[in-house]
């Protein structure tokens, strides 16, 4: 299946179009084989939601066509946009000398930040200074650092229902999912503003996406249900609804190498991140806001 002109890419990366590939779409988890994560003591194949789906690992560079398809244009805003791109060689020198890619595992990410609190208090003054003229004048915040074990083919779970200092085996992950809160609908969802994360780890990892707004998903569902069925679909179940009646739908997958980030408005479409591959602790470094540029 061909993709749509819809959600776009601005990428500011060395790497160009080498920095993005492409596959055929996805499937039910239970017709995927998870790859072993083996990391410190623990050892485990991820297991997925009843109702995931992850992305078929057929990558391949994209055609001129399909660049040209979803390359920005002056029409690119907070939520109809990817943009990637890297950090300023101050701040990337900042994070160097903090040391977080060194860490092994989250305690120890925390505990470099407490240990270099003059580094940590440039990194952060440094983080505004990049992020103010992206902020579209808008308020911005710190969100979270994340921590992920390498090696992990989609990396979103929910872990609020876990106890304290919970097995990464006893995670369910999300597969190829939207975000969101009970205040979005598929309607509204791009309202709320984007995201921007930061790679801090050693490795590569990688952003996964499908360039369909909710909205646009929801309009392509609407000429494959019936109006019984439609009236079903809601900002939580669309990814389910999605992924099975068009599972050939293409992913796009875009590099993120250390000091590299992303900003998407991950409420409006369907992704994940992705360490598959690694062998060092993922730490990345999110902010909340209405970024573009």
């Amino acid at each position: 299946m061909k993709i749509k002109r819809n959600i776009m890419v601005h990428n500011s990366l060395p790497d160009g179009a080498n920095a993005l590939m492409i596959n055929s779409g996805t499937v039910h988890h239970s017709h995927h084989k998870a790859a072993l994560v083996s990391y410190l003591d623990e050892e485990f194949i991820p297991e997925y939601l009843d109702h995931a789906y992850v992305n078929k690992r057929d990558w391949r560079n994209l055609t001129a066509e399909e660049l040209i398809c979803i390359t920005a244009d002056d029409t690119r805003n907070d939520h109809n946009t990817v943009y990637v791109g890297e950090i300023p060689e101050e701040l990337k020198t900042c994070f160097k000398n903090i040391g977080l890619e060194k860490s092994v595992d989250r305690d120890e990410v925390f505990d470099r930040f407490e240990a270099t609190p003059q580094l940590t208090l440039r990194a952060t003054q440094l983080l505004n200074e990049f992020l103010e003229p992206l902020s579209n004048d808008k308020n911005f915040k710190f969100h979270c650092i994340g921590v992920n074990y390498p090696n992990v083919e989609l990396v979103a779970a929910n872990t609020t229902m876990l106890p304290k200092g919970f097995k990464q085996a006893e995670k369910k992950f999300l597969g190829i999912h939207n975000d969101g809160t009970q205040l979005m609908t598929i309607e509204n969802a791009h309202t709320f503003g984007n995201r921007i994360s930061i790679n801090l780890g050693k490795d590569t990892r990688y952003l996964l996406f499908v360039n369909l707004s909710l909205k646009e998903a929801y309009n392509m569902l609407s000429e494959k249900l019936a109006a019984e069925e439609l009236a079903k679909v809601n900002v939580s179940n669309i990814p389910k609804y999605f992924f099975a009646h068009f599972p050939d739908y293409p992913v796009i997958r875009i590099q993120q190498k250390p000091y590299q980030y992303y900003i998407a408005a991950t409420d409006n479409f369907f992704h994940d991140g992705s360490t598959l591959g690694g062998t060092h602790l993922d730490v990345c470094i999110v902010y909340f806001g209405s970024f573009q540029y």
